[in-house]
């Protein structure tokens, strides 16, 4: 399928999937996006800063914009701090493909990272070590080890990739993390967090980026500081739909 150029507002780029009918970044802003979205709710600095350590399940390599961003943000932040990354993706872009994306980085080295992750699909220097495995996200998630701090959440939408956002799949993202590790996507959608509740997360509202809704952040276990919490009236909804669910599962 074909894959369209657009410039994001914040002046990176991002693609357009003709297949899927979906960008695969906020057109607010591709990198904006990976701040706001990933890096900051997911409190990896924090973590690394804490522990000099942070183990990161990026869910949609994508064009690495996430990846890159959040490798940049804690080396910024907590100097010195060993990054480990395991990212998944179903459909590898080409090389070709992905040099305006990996050009557009802050930091060249950067560039010459991804580059060689996506060449070798593994790439270890400096306090860095990161893994793509390329396939059906459902099965690569088996052959992943456990302990992860933060999750990005970050395919395509229920609607054309449904399966990451089903409850089996999030149980077993769920089963990987560390205690008070917390994931964070794009998704507001009522099915999507109740699939996360039924999975053992507990949720909380995630940030607006740009004219985007609001998401969702989940984590593994209570946080200090907790969750920003979600609007009662939205909560009430999900349970009750939890409780339909089951109630028709007994059936």
């Amino acid at each position: 399928m074909e894959r369209i150029p657009v410039l994001t507002s914040d002046g990176s780029p991002t693609l357009y999937h003709e297949g899927a009918g979906e960008h695969y970044h906020s057109l607010s802003g591709a990198h904006l996006e990976a701040r706001q979205r990933y890096v900051w709710p997911c409190r990896i600095v924090e973590t690394a800063l804490l522990r000099g350590r942070v183990k990161i399940l990026d869910i949609g390599f994508g064009l690495g914009t996430n990846l890159a961003w959040a490798v940049h943000e804690v080396q910024r932040g907590a100097p010195g701090a060993t990054i480990e990354i395991v990212s998944l993706e179903r459909d590898l872009l080409s090389l070709s493909s992905l040099a305006p994306h990996l050009e557009a980085l802050p930091e060249a080295r950067l560039s010459v990272m991804l580059r060689g992750l996506v060449t070798h699909l593994r790439w270890r220097q400096s306090g860095v070590d990161l893994a793509l495995l390329v396939g059906d996200a459902t099965r690569e998630i088996l052959n992943v080890e456990a302990g992860f701090d933060a999750a990005f959440l970050d395919p395509f939408s229920p609607k054309r990739n449904p399966e990451p956002w089903k409850v089996p799949f999030l149980a077993s993202v769920r089963s990987l993390m560390a205690e008070g590790g917390i994931l964070s996507t794009y998704s507001s959608a009522r099915s999507v967090r109740c699939a996360l509740l039924r999975s053992g997360w507990q949720i909380g509202l995630g940030p607006a980026v740009g004219t985007k809704s609001s998401g969702t952040v989940a984590s593994a276990g209570s946080v200090i500081p907790p969750l920003p919490p979600l609007d009662e009236k939205v909560r009430r909804k999900l349970e009750q739909r939890i409780a339909s669910v089951e109630e028709e599962e007994t059936e």
